[in-house]
């Protein structure tokens, strides 16, 4: 794994591996469970999304449960991409998929626990085995954390299991999952949350030819109360079916898919309402080599009675390598229906958008990498929402329509070096937006820069190994710098630049690997983005905060 332990072992679960300071898809205190809505370029609804091919949709009912993520210990690998017409109404700015630890001719085992600064106390264990017939897994995860910046405690499980079947030219894959949350602010409010999703897939492929069938489906149940919060209870569901045939010819492949979706939200208690949404996509894709390159292009088509609204989506991505680089282009609309959950005085409406960028990557020089990138475009009826703790809290304030136009650019680049003794990197992104709403009394307050317009990272870092190379010792040292935002609800409020360190040292041997960070080293406290109850006052983050990961991955 190299440097990628320092950077992986030391944070809790994949979402916090990509919203760290810094980062173009920063959130506050993602490291320690909190469930601010995720955006990424300004967008909550379309922006970041995180898929698991082969786990149960944790998203589905939107938003799942965002503090019962799993920990990036269980995941083989990850990938970054660019949003398709195939995602449909689920399309994204940013998607990221993580592949789950896959069992060979040998059982693969991992085991990772967690300690800490404020009661921090969590272990997760992940098994799985298999070869060309067969395949299972099994997952569970457990944890707890005290008081910490506005937090009194929280807690979280996860359990999951996976098959897979091949017989002939038949596959079968099924999983299930159940997940639950809880958390209390130190204002007295809290949050209960617990779902269950799984899906089934079977495909058929014989030269080249793939007909393939899949259901999904995902329950969940938000409830808040107290600290003078009037309790309140939602209940969402989702069922989707979906059907698809491909044919491949040498290096040409070509794709279509049919998509049905019935969901359903309900709010008993305070902001009760009751929504049902059923909706149809269909799409067609295909990939050909193109001067050199590879070039992708998707057109879909359909209906959301959520909206109700037909609507076209297409998209375009080409890539070829260019010398020791890559290159890539793309150019895509994507469609988010925003249909339940909303702010008072607000009808169902659809945010949509005309995206492009470019990319660029590669090795630049013996270890050293080079990235640079480029998004942006113009977003209709952006979705916004009150930046809040936990899922419920910013689910029951509702979403709002920003009537108008909302155009950004975000450029992103870094460059790295990972050579045998040392390792060394900067990284950093720039947003320029500009709103063009139209007026609206009841959007007044929501239109807040909560995302910081700039963010930079950089880290430099020592590893050696003794006792022929049994024993690994590393020691990194990191500096983020985070830029200024606005905080608040329907006032805002300015919440300067600052940067923030942290110290990892890692202690390896064989394949057990143990994680020291000590974050926030300046130990400077700093207004939150939102108000803590208890006191009236902003609520406060950027506390020293020292934990252990331990990871020991038995692959015997």
């Amino acid at each position: 794994m190299g440097a990628g332990r320092l950077d992986h072992a030391g944070l809790p679960d994949a979402g916090s591996w990509w919203a760290r300071p810094g980062n173009a898809a920063w959130w506050p205190e993602a490291p320690s469970g909190l469930a601010f809505p995720v955006t990424y370029a300004g967008l909550v609804r379309g922006g970041w999304r995180l898929d698991e091919p082969d786990r149960a949709p944790a998203g589905l009912p939107w938003p799942g449960l965002v503090q019962a993520r799993a920990p990036l210990a269980w995941y083989d690998s990850l990938a970054c991409g660019v949003g398709s017409a195939a995602d449909g109404w689920d399309a994204a700015l940013a998607p990221v998929t993580g592949w789950p630890t896959a069992g060979g001719q040998q059982a693969r085992s991992v085991f990772s626990m967690s300690s800490g600064s404020s009661g921090l106390d969590e272990s997760a264990v992940a098994l799985a085995r298999g070869d060309s017939l067969y395949g299972i897994g099994l997952e569970a995860l457990g944890g707890t954390r005290g008081a910490a910046g506005g937090v009194e405690r929280m807690g979280r499980h996860l359990w999951g299991a996976r098959l897979r079947l091949s017989r002939g030219a038949h596959r079968i894959r099924g999983n299930v999952s159940q997940r639950g949350t809880a958390a209390k602010l130190s204002g007295g409010e809290e949050q209960a949350a617990r779902g269950q999703s799984g899906s089934a897939e079977w495909a058929w492929q014989r030269d080249g030819l793939r007909w393939s069938a899949a259901l999904a489906r995902g329950l969940g149940r938000h409830e808040s109360f107290g600290g003078g919060l009037i309790d309140s209870e939602r209940d969402a569901q989702e069922t989707r079916l979906s059907a698809a045939v491909a044919l491949e010819r040498g290096p040409r492949e070509i794709e279509s898919r049919v998509t049905w979706s019935d969901a359903e939200v309900r709010r008993s208690g305070y902001g009760s309402f009751s929504r049902q949404a059923r909706s149809f996509w269909a799409v067609t894709r295909g990939s050909a080599p193109l001067a050199g390159g590879r070039l992708a292009l998707a057109l879909g088509a359909g209906r959301h009675g959520g909206v109700d609204r037909f609507d076209v989506a297409p998209s375009a991505d080409f890539a070829r390598p260019w010398g020791r680089l890559a290159v890539s282009l793309h150019v895509e609309r994507l469609l988010t229906p925003v249909w339940a959950d909303l702010a008072p005085g607000f009808e169902p409406f659809l945010q949509h958008a005309w995206v492009g960028g470019a990319r660029l990557s590669g090795d630049v020089a013996g270890s050293w990498r080079a990235r640079a990138g480029v998004r942006g475009g113009r977003v209709y009826s952006r979705a916004v929402v009150d930046r809040l703790p936990l899922e419920d809290l910013w689910l029951r304030s509702g979403l709002r329509a920003e009537y108008g136009t909302y155009d950004f650019v975000l450029g992103e680049g870094g460059i790295e070096h990972a050579g045998r003794r040392f390792d060394a990197g900067l990284e950093g992104f720039g947003l320029a937006h500009r709103r063009r709403a139209a007026a609206s009394p009841a959007a007044a307050g929501s239109a807040l820069n909560g995302d910081p317009d700039r963010g930079v990272r950089a880290w430099l870092g020592a590893r050696a190994r003794l006792f022929r190379g049994d024993l690994g010792l590393a020691l990194r040292g990191e500096a983020a710098g985070v830029g200024a935002r606005q905080g608040g609800t329907t006032v805002a409020r300015d919440l300067p630049a600052y940067v923030t360190f942290t110290l990892l040292g890692e202690l390896s041997i064989g394949d057990v690997v143990a994680v020291w960070r000590l974050a926030n080293l300046e130990d400077r406290l700093r207004d939150a983005a939102w108000t803590d109850r208890s006191t009236g006052r902003p609520a406060v983050e950027g506390r020293r905060d020292l934990q252990m990961h331990l990871v020991w991955r038995l692959f015997n």
